[in-house]
């Protein structure tokens, strides 16, 4: 039965979600405009009078991932929470988006194969960038209460926590997702930060 004629904007819309609900079993490299176009119950030429390149494809899903990623983190900004909790807050909300959408981790992590598509690598970029940005505000917010310490930096605690969640993330991918990702995600961030508390007033 031929499917009902959808807006333009809606059928995008269903594209892109069909090609992250197909990611989260599926290897990137093994996606094929045959497999999104039977999934979505339309033709194959249907796939590209959307999208006319497989690039253009990845652009809309990386800068839907990106759209939903910046709203996740921004909702978990609480103005009145410390700057540490805000901190764990915007991690939780990272990994609270790859555990309910496995596919953004296998964007993530195979960007060298995406890459060939096209130019994707700003979007990857962009979303590395912003995390970043948001976690550096926070901390060097933290490291301005009390005493310094001069061999902490916060560009280093904003790399070392990012490092954290890759490699929780990793470890999640490999094990065929067989335990909590947040609920792990907030253990190990809690002993970081917990960790950084101790040391930020002394003296090395």
């Amino acid at each position: 039965m031929p499917r009902t004629r959808m807006p333009a904007e809606a059928r995008k819309r269903e594209i892109v979600e069909t090609v992250l609900a197909i990611l989260e079993s599926l290897p990137v490299e093994d996606l094929t405009t045959d497999r999104i176009a039977l999934e979505v119950g339309i033709s194959q030429a249907a796939i590209f009078r959307h999208f006319p390149t497989k690039n253009d494809l990845w652009l809309a899903v990386l800068t839907t991932v990106e759209a939903r990623a910046g709203a996740k983190w921004e909702a978990a900004l609480v103005p009145e929470a410390a700057p540490l909790e805000r901190v764990a807050a915007v991690l939780g909300a990272q990994l609270a988006l790859i555990e309910a959408t496995p596919a953004v981790p296998k964007l993530i992590f195979t960007v060298g194969r995406l890459t060939k598509e096209g130019a994707i690598l700003e979007v990857h970029m962009r979303i590395m960038t912003r995390l970043r940005a948001i976690l550096l505000r926070e901390i060097e917010a933290f490291m301005q209460e009390g005493p310094q310490r001069p061999d902490i930096q916060s560009q280093d605690i904003a790399d070392l926590l990012l490092g954290l969640v890759q490699g929780l993330v990793l470890r999640w991918q490999l094990s065929g997702h067989r335990f909590d990702l947040e609920r792990e995600g907030a253990r190990l961030i809690a002993c970081q930060l917990g960790l950084l508390q101790q040391v930020k007033g002394k003296q090395p």
